[in-house]
């Protein structure tokens, strides 16, 4: 089976003639995924500011190839120009197959790329986040706590590492006073158990990861950190386990 496609964006409005199945396939997960451009048979297609996708089937018996459509089309002026070039109508595209772009389009353009940047891989589980977010009796205001872990999902999401260590420093110079101790050396030192002490102290490390960036000068060489640095994720969570475990 072939198929025509009637691509309508913000400047364009152009036709991926003669698709096939395999290449139906890369269009309908560029449009998921929200990616802004496609190549085809070494072409490259833009769905940028994407406003219509239409898709249709090719099984005219009148014309025994899309090409001879084609030549008919150009033949009997049947195209219609846009700014960047010309392109068939809907209308002349349904007249040599059937509409069936809603057996391929399911959803908004993007959705896929959505639910991959929220159920992804992620600093802090939504789980933890939402047992914080449903503590309604304390000594203590969670929110802004529950703010900085979003802030680093988000960082996480968009590889800002710099942003990360820099909010795992806040978060550990914020939450002692949950623990009945003044400062977080304190929390490692002597609150819980030997393997919750173990715990934080690799959690702490990360101030001085924090303050290898934050107080260091401009240089004439520098060198990142990376996601392997950063990544604090299951000691973080050992502390926020133990918040939630504090308030039930």
């Amino acid at each position: 089976m072939k198929y025509n496609l009637f691509i309508k964006t913000f400047l364009n409005t152009y036709n991926i003639l003669d698709v096939s199945e395999e290449e139906l396939e890369k269009v309908v997960d560029c449009y998921n995924f929200g990616e802004e451009s496609i190549f085809i048979s070494g072409k490259k297609y833009c769905l940028k500011d994407l406003s219509e996708i239409q898709i249709f089937t090719f099984e005219s018996k009148k014309f025994s190839s899309i090409k001879e459509f084609v030549r008919f089309c150009e033949d009997y002026n049947h195209y219609e120009y846009s700014v960047l070039g010309k392109y068939l109508s809907t209308d002349i595209l349904e007249r040599v197959g059937t509409r069936v772009t809603d057996d391929y389009i399911k959803d908004d353009y993007g959705y896929l790329k959505e639910e991959v940047a929220e159920d992804g891989d992620l600093f802090v589980d939504k789980e933890r986040i939402e047992e914080l977010s449903q503590i309604d009796e304390s000594d203590f205001d969670y929110t802004k706590l529950i703010q900085f872990l979003k802030e680093l999902n988000d960082a996480y999401s968009n590889d800002n590492y710099h942003s990360i260590v820099m909010l795992i420093r806040t978060i550990i110079d914020h939450v002692p006073p949950i623990f009945g101790k003044k400062n977080f050396a304190d929390v490692c030192g002597s609150y819980g158990t030997r393997s919750f002490q173990e715990s934080m102290k690799h959690l702490n490390s990360g101030r001085k990861i924090a303050d290898s960036y934050l107080h260091t000068s401009i240089r004439n060489q520098e060198a990142l950190p990376t996601k392997i640095q950063v990544d604090f994720r299951q000691d973080l969570d050992v502390l926020l386990q133990e918040i939630v475990r504090l308030n039930k």
